[in-house]
């Protein structure tokens, strides 16, 4: 069987992946994904042209097992339990390491992996585990991949007669139960690392005290006219020394919370003998985030596209069906969601998803409140509703459970708000800015989900509504939107949740309202939007923590935006 040199579909140009769009291979060679192979009118090979190439679906495992390979060697970004997460879901399938073909029940001989120190017998226990060195749990469970056989080879094969094979899933409850042996030498690096970044802050202060004293001494004999403006500059140099002085005294803030929080776990863990149980946290990557264009015109059918921060490509996927502006989008990894909104001078309770994994959309269950301009965001598997417009400004709160599609009312917001956002950051849920219909909102909430309410924690310190948010590196940015009827903004700061202090970032390229702001584990995306005439945004900017700078970068593939053809926007049905 050939191998394709491409993990593309040579169609459709979609990567291969292991449901809807499974490599097939024709009888020449070439390979198109499952989904363009049942589309096909005929068997013809639409790369060579050769007939009945494709008269019969092949699916290429060899060219699935090599991407999933290929992906794990390029996921060094990738958190771990990300990584070992995807491991798991795939640890049944694969290919069998004897006869090598696929399987998707895979057998693991108990006899040989314990003599070859992949298995160990549990401590108290009768079952065996697998054996997790220092290089973590992703190479352990690698290495027990690589020996594991199908079902024939379990029973047939001369090498394994009188053994014992045990599923290779059921190594999941052992994985998933053991500490990984190596956060001691994590600890340890982290320690290191402490320590050098505190030595060259202290040593980068003396330097830039010593160079203020000598520009000072140097030139302070100038002549009368400069000398006032010569020490206006040395003043505001040294105000610039504080407000740096100020920033590691948050980063002292914030080390003493996390202190506390920790002699808190081991109370807690002391006691109950049981480990603390707090929300999840998201960790950011490299994924594809799904995106909705925000208009906000009921002529205009919502476009939703896929950006993808890896290639700097942003895809348009299709149309949503149903006419609306003023409403909210709320993503998950693999579904965004849109609610609520207007419509011809009605409050809408609707609730439409874009599923991408299996490409289609859906209404879900409505809400209990038409309301439009509202805000939504998800934490926990459960989408937070809040706020909004409904002739009067709503301070009510809706919670959707994305597993179940079940609503429920939350608990209300202290303030009225529309326009806001709702951010989820270090496991916790805030609601930030919007219009109060007075004023710009100041004050943030947050949930307190012990107690089931929201509670003032702290103040924007210059309010905005329709602005975009993310969490990054335990903080949360905000930029754009506007802060009267009249202007749109450019500039950004981030609020640390744990000192409740704001910090001034550099500023947008470009005035954005009802934008996308995305981060990943390396850097922030403000995707798409409007300008202050509403006309759509098609550049994409990103921050660069290091460089502290945004750039507008190109992005690859169709780039869909006011005035292009709608041939290639079909409707999402």
């Amino acid at each position: 069987m050939s191998i394709v040199n491409t993990t593309e579909c040579i169609i459709c140009y979609n990567e291969y992946d292991t449901e809807l769009r499974k490599p097939c291979i024709g009888t020449c060679g070439h390979s198109i994904c499952e989904s363009c192979k049942h589309q096909m009118v005929s068997s013809k090979c639409p790369q060579c042209n050769r007939e009945e190439a494709f008269a019969i679906t092949t699916i290429n495992y060899q060219v699935l097992e090599l991407i999933k390979h290929f992906k794990s060697m390029q996921s060094g970004g990738v958190a771990p339990q990300a990584q070992s997460t995807n491991f798991l879901q795939s640890l049944d399938e694969g290919t069998c390491s004897e006869c090598t073909l696929h399987s998707k029940k895979l057998r693991i001989c108990k006899t040989c992996a314990v003599g070859k120190g992949v298995l160990k017998q549990a401590e108290g226990k009768k079952e065996l585990v697998l054996v997790v060195g220092d290089d973590g749990v992703d190479e352990a469970m690698t290495r027990a991949k690589k020996m594991a056989i199908c079902g024939d080879c379990a029973l047939d094969g001369a090498q394994h007669e009188g053994h014992q094979t045990m599923q290779l899933a059921l190594l999941k409850n052992s994985i998933e139960d053991q500490a990984p042996t190596n956060l001691g030498n994590k600890i340890s690096k982290i320690s290191e690392l402490s320590k050098q970044v505190c030595d060259d802050i202290s040593d980068k202060f003396a330097a830039t005290i010593k160079s203020l004293q000598n520009y000072f001494e140097k030139h302070e004999k100038l002549s009368p006219p400069g000398r006032k403006t010569h020490f206006n500059n040395i003043e505001a140099e040294m105000e610039k020394i504080s407000d740096t002085i100020a920033l590691v005294k948050d980063a002292g803030t914030r080390l003493d919370f996390l202190n506390n929080e920790i002699e808190e776990h081991d109370r807690i863990v002391f006691q109950t003998k049981q480990p603390v149980t707090k929300a999840n946290f998201v960790f950011a990557s490299q994924d594809p985030v799904l995106v909705a264009d925000r208009k906000q015109s009921a002529r205009e059918p919502l476009l939703i596209g896929v950006y993808d921060p890896k290639n700097r490509g942003w895809t348009p996927v299709g149309r949503m069906p149903n006419p609306k502006s003023n409403y909210a989008v709320a993503c998950s990894k693999s579904q965004i969601y849109i609610v609520g909104g207007m419509n011809n001078g009605s409050w809408l309770n609707n609730v439409e998803m874009y599923d991408r994994e299996k490409n289609l959309r859906r209404d879900c269950n409505k809400m209990k409140r038409g309301r439009t301009r509202t805000s939504a965001g998800i934490h926990n598997n459960k989408m937070y509703v809040a706020g909004g417009y409904d002739s009067t400004y709503m301070n009510s709160v809706e919670v959707y459970d994305t597993d179940q599609g079940e609503w429920k009312d939350g608990p209300s917001l202290q303030r009225p708000r529309a326009d806001a956002a709702v951010v989820p950051c270090n496991g916790e849920v805030y609601v930030l800015g919007g219009f109060n219909g007075k004023e710009y909102e100041e004050k943030i909430e947050k949930l307190s989900e012990p107690g089931q309410k929201f509670e003032i924690v702290g103040d924007m310190q210059g309010s905005r509504a329709g602005f975009g948010s993310c969490a990054f590196r335990g903080r949360i940015y905000i930029a754009g939107g506007w802060s009267n009827s009249s202007n749109t903004l450019r500039s950004v700061r981030s609020y640390d949740p744990l000192t409740k202090s704001w910090r001034d970032e550099p500023s947008l390229s470009k005035d954005r309202k009802y934008f996308t702001l995305h981060s990943t584990n390396e850097a922030i995306y403000a995707i798409r939007g409007c300008a202050d005439n509403w006309s759509l945004i098609n550049e994409v900017e990103r921050f660069d923590p290091e460089k502290r700078a945004w750039e507008i970068i190109s992005c690859s593939g169709p780039m869909v935006g006011a005035g292009s053809s709608a041939s290639n926007e079909q409707a999402i049905t």
